[in-house]
């Protein structure tokens, strides 16, 4: 499940495996099940938290249990657990935004850390994944974290979160707006971002879809970024001319657009001008 979300997901059978991969390489979030030997197994998992803790200290580790106890819970925490997950009938619900903001807090914690340059290195190296990337899932997921890494390399953009949803819809990026910039302050307090890395052009439906996310933001969301670095169709186009609003932006972002943000090293400027290019595009439409 996690892989179709686009993560990365490696499984360990038993302790010292797990041993093993902590070893090789930087972890954003360890799950430990509680049993590892199964129903009538000690309580294995929770031996190996505190090593997995000391083996990878950035990383948030949880404890997954079908056998929660106060005891085990308190033990799993003073170990130096992050947060647990119980094998109940809302484990399907949790796991998705549970996994999403411990990852979240890891790359931000990473980015804070970083200097400038490692920082420039490391969206290169996500643009270039996002451009060889064969998966589809995973292809989706890296152009994400890509967006949401340029969005805080921007002042005033660092609140930038990936997958806000609710029962209806799911939001690929939400960006709060504290920008002192003049350009942007006068717009709204957050903007849109949705991204399609498709091999085809993204078309009518989907800007519509975005269209109608922007309008149940109760008006703090005026702003839109549809980043598709396959393109877009004519039909698109005409539709975006034809279904415009007064209160709202829709800026197309293409694979031009998203390299030229990449590389940059203003890329608020960047942004200002394709901003620029919608409002004149919708003008003279």
């Amino acid at each position: 499940r996690l892989g179709e979300e686009g993560y990365i997901v490696e499984t360990a059978a038993d302790q010292s495996a797990a041993l093993a991969k902590l070893d090789q390489a930087q972890w954003d979030v360890i799950l430990i099940d509680q049993k590892l030997q199964g129903p009538g197994g000690p309580d294995g998992g929770l031996d190996l938290i505190g090593e997995a803790v000391r083996r990878a200290p950035h990383a948030k580790t949880f404890l997954v249990t079908a056998y929660a106890t106060p005891r085990a819970i308190a033990r799993a925490f003073r170990e130096g657990a992050y947060d647990y997950l119980q094998k109940d009938e809302f484990f399907s619900a949790l796991l998705s935004p549970k996994l999403r903001n411990a990852v979240e807090a890891v790359r931000a914690m990473r980015m804070a850390e970083q200097t400038v340059a490692e920082t420039e290195t490391q969206i290169r190296g996500t643009w270039a994944g996002v451009e060889t990337e064969k998966d589809p899932n995973r292809k989706g997921k890296l152009l994400e974290d890509l967006m949401v890494m340029l969005f805080k390399t921007i002042p005033g953009f660092h609140q930038a979160t990936v997958n806000r949803q609710n029962d209806i819809e799911e939001i690929d990026i939400l960006v709060q707006n504290s920008s002192t910039d003049a350009f942007w302050s006068k717009e709204s307090q957050y903007f849109l971002a949705e991204c399609k890395n498709w091999s085809k052009p993204a078309g009518a439906p989907e800007l519509r879809s975005f269209l109608y996310k922007l309008e149940r933001r109760f008006h703090r969301a005026h702003l839109g970024f549809f980043i598709a670095p396959g393109g877009f169709t004519g039909t698109l186009k005409d539709t975006l001319l034809a279904e415009r609003k007064e209160k709202y932006l829709v800026v197309l972002v293409d694979h031009e657009a998203l390299s030229e943000l990449v590389q940059s090293p203003d890329r608020s400027s960047v942004l200002k001008r394709l901003h620029e290019r919608a409002v004149l595009a919708l003008s003279a439409g």
